[in-house]
């Protein structure tokens, strides 16, 4: 079966980034697909059980979703955070109003395709497989990649970065004087939840409590142990573990080291069970940090410590570095309000395509500061607008005039996702 579809903006990837691209888009007046390998929406939320909003500010359609988890659910209230079926459920909804989009999860981008252009290749849409050796074809007149790993990016012939810059490579304080390919730690999350009658669990006894054992109501159980257990939700958000991998770009590797990690939580596996406590596994291991892709401009460390937005900013960021693995100190951490640049989502090897998540052109510091769900949801939807703007202007997306789209992302519509202040125009 051969299928040929078309639209003017498609995104690739159902997540924090890609959903709220699709949705900008959509309110912009675009038509959009929206594809998904997964059969599901969600992304890290729905595989890597990544189900909290760290870090912000929170805007846009990240907070439009906040505020539905809060008000539909009764165990999102004032919570830190959510369960994945209520985050589908949300973002579903969400997507459902816009009646500009089509979505199609189980939809497998294999092949970018790509016409010559008088400077650089233009993405013209994918193919996706469809099992059985049948195909459907995609046709786009702007594709967003917003897959996580860049992998449409990296198929349309785009240059990408991977592994630890040094310092020579950027000027950044607090990067290694050798460069390497060593990423950010993976983690393997889970949900815990007593299922049996008796009395709270102490999770001080678990051997990776410090790594994080969210809870709703407290926060995090080993800073107040007496008054989570005192509280006694009966529901916890584990980060599991942590590990290195080799090379998070290879599925062989990433199994290698979800195996190691389950072998270092078999501990902390049987004690919660023991205790009465259900485990629920994140269905694969999390991916903190793949390629990124090299745009217009690559955000540097420094670029975040500068105190000064760029002209062309399309979201802000108020999360500070936060490298697992790494060794730098809380108080070294910390960053002012900073400005993601337009030209940091625009690839510079190829036209037609738009960035969108942790891929956008970003250094292994930078990006372990505006990787969390709020900022790359802004910075997705502002991606989504400008796709959409292109369309629109029959232009390509690196001749778009940033105050074009800045002006639209100030507006109700799309959540005030820049605020007057924070830009010109």
């Amino acid at each position: 079966m051969a299928e040929t579809l078309k639209t003017e903006v498609l995104v690739v990837g159902a997540g924090a980034a890609g959903i709220p691209a699709a949705i900008g888009a959509a309110r912009v007046g675009a038509k959009v697909i929206l594809i998904e390998e997964d059969s599901v929406i969600g992304g890290a939320v729905s595989d890597f059980y990544v189900d909290m909003f760290c870090g912000g500010p929170m805007r846009g359609v990240a907070l439009e979703a906040q505020e539905r988890l809060q008000n539909l659910y009764p165990m999102n209230q004032k919570a830190r955070f959510f369960l994945p079926a209520h985050f589908q459920l949300v973002y579903g909804k969400l997507l459902e109003r816009e009646k500009n989009i089509t979505v199609i999860t189980g939809a497998r981008a294999v092949e970018v395709l790509t016409k010559d252009g008088k400077k650089r290749p233009r993405v013209t849409g994918v193919r996706v497989e469809r099992g059985g050796g049948n195909f459907s074809t995609i046709e786009s007149g702007i594709t967003i990649d917003a897959t996580g790993s860049g992998i449409i990016s990296i198929l349309a012939g785009c240059r990408s970065m991977y592994g630890t810059e040094s310092t020579g490579t950027f000027g950044e304080a607090h990067a290694p004087a050798k460069s390497s390919l060593k990423v950010q730690q993976c983690t393997w999350m889970y949900i815990s939840q007593r299922i049996k009658d008796g009395n709270p669990f102490d999770m001080m006894k678990l051997e990776h409590v410090r790594l994080g054992v969210l809870v709703n109501g407290v926060g995090w159980f080993h800073n107040d142990p007496e008054k989570a257990m005192k509280l006694d939700p009966g529901i916890f958000l584990h980060w599991g573990c942590a590990v290195e991998c080799q090379d998070t770009r290879d599925p062989v590797e990433m199994a290698r080291a979800q195996g190691e990690a389950l072998k270092a939580m078999e501990r902390d596996l049987s004690l919660l069970s023991e205790n009465g406590y259900a485990v629920y596994l994140a269905p694969r291991i999390g991916v903190r940090e793949a390629g990124r892709i090299v745009g217009e401009h690559v955000i540097t460390e420094n670029d975040l410590r500068s105190g000064k937005l760029p002209e062309d900013t399309i979201a802000v960021g108020g999360y500070g570095l936060d490298i697992w693995g790494g060794n730098i100190k809380t108080s070294e951490a910390k960053v002012p309000l900073y400005g993601l640049p337009y030209r940091a989502i625009v690839p510079m090897d190829v036209d037609g395509l738009l960035l969108a998540g942790k891929i956008i052109s970003g250094s292994h510091l930078a990006m372990s500061a505006y990787r969390v769900m709020p900022i790359v949801g802004s910075a997705g939807q502002a991606a989504g607008v400008g796709a959409a703007i292109s369309i629109r202007q029959r232009r390509k997306p690196r001749d778009l005039d940033p105050k074009d789209l800045q002006k639209i992302l100030k507006t109700p519509k799309q959540g005030e996702i820049l605020l007057g202040s924070e830009v010109l125009g």
